[in-house]
């Protein structure tokens, strides 16, 4: 496997996906709860390397399409980045000298399975299940599971791909397991990479209704795309020598970080440069 995935995890955490627009009108507590959370989101399986076991934890004002996202690399002692989504426009934001540096970016709609993470200007939380039934040829109830202390059900929906307008044989997840609690309200969302089914990206929601505060960061602290690539090609000098130790969003700008085809471990060696800008898909 490429790890051109950790390049479509930090697309899909500041995409803002889903297919509907969002709405929370009406006095019932879940719809109130609904509009907004706290949130952690990783990637996770036997095909991940120790590496790249990148996590983001921050929140989610889904009424007013903001998030406010930091991401950990393998430890708690490793550099963090931080993403911002502010009215459609992404910020990436580094640390370098003690002063942030933010990348501004336009955000796309996802398309595929990823439009079903819950997330500004997509499906709201409490319309999750009821988006995945209509786009399904078939949802499954696998029983009740505990998330973060909250029970719920788990529903394994089979996409019906035609609805969702991806090719047959394309290599796009053709499922999304949701835990649904009491009130309909998603517990965690996961979406395998591809075809795979052992590793995948996992959302948990937790905290919903928490008073969320963000901001667009200043101005005089945005820099053009070159000055950020030149920021990371500083940051990540020296990446390839110690990976498990690097700033996370090294993987995507400046990295030199590859599968290894013998080894079948998941081990990677510095071959190959990564895809060094947000906006590439291959």
């Amino acid at each position: 496997m490429r790890w051109s995935l950790l390049l479509v995890a930090v697309t899909l955490l500041v995409a803002g996906c889903g297919t509907e627009a969002s709405s929370f009108e009406g006095s019932d507590d879940a719809l109130k709860d609904a509009s907004s959370s706290r949130v952690e989101w990783k990637m996770e399986g036997k095909d991940v390397p120790h590496w790249a076991s990148m996590r983001s934890t921050g929140s989610i004002d889904y009424a007013k399409g903001r998030a406010e996202l930091v991401m950990h690399g393998e430890s708690d002692s490793t550099p963090e980045a931080r993403l911002v989504l502010v009215d459609r426009a992404s910020y990436m934001g580094v640390e370098v000298g003690g002063t942030m540096h933010w990348l501004k970016q336009s955000v796309e709609h996802p398309t595929g399975a990823q439009r079903f993470f819950p997330g500004p200007g997509g499906t709201s939380p409490e319309r999750l299940l009821e988006a995945l039934t209509n786009s399904s040829t078939n949802v499954e109830k696998l029983g009740s599971e505990e998330i973060r202390g909250v029970t719920a059900t788990h529903y394994q929906a089979h996409l019906d791909k035609t609805k969702l307008r991806i090719s047959g044989d394309s290599s796009e997840a053709g499922v999304v397991d949701a835990w649904i609690d009491e009130q309909g309200l998603p517990r965690r969302v996961r979406i395998p990479f591809g075809g795979e089914t052992d590793s995948g990206f996992v959302m948990d929601l937790f905290d919903f209704g928490v008073s969320v505060d963000i901001e667009a960061p200043p101005a005089d602290e945005v820099v053009s795309e070159d000055e950020f690539e030149r920021l990371m090609d500083k940051v990540c000098a020296d990446a390839d020598k110690a990976p498990e130790k690097m700033n996370p969003l090294c993987a995507i700008f400046g990295a030199t970080l590859t599968e290894s085809s013998s080894s079948g471990s998941g081990e990677y060696s510095p071959t190959e440069t990564m895809p060094r800008k947000v906006t590439d898909s291959k």
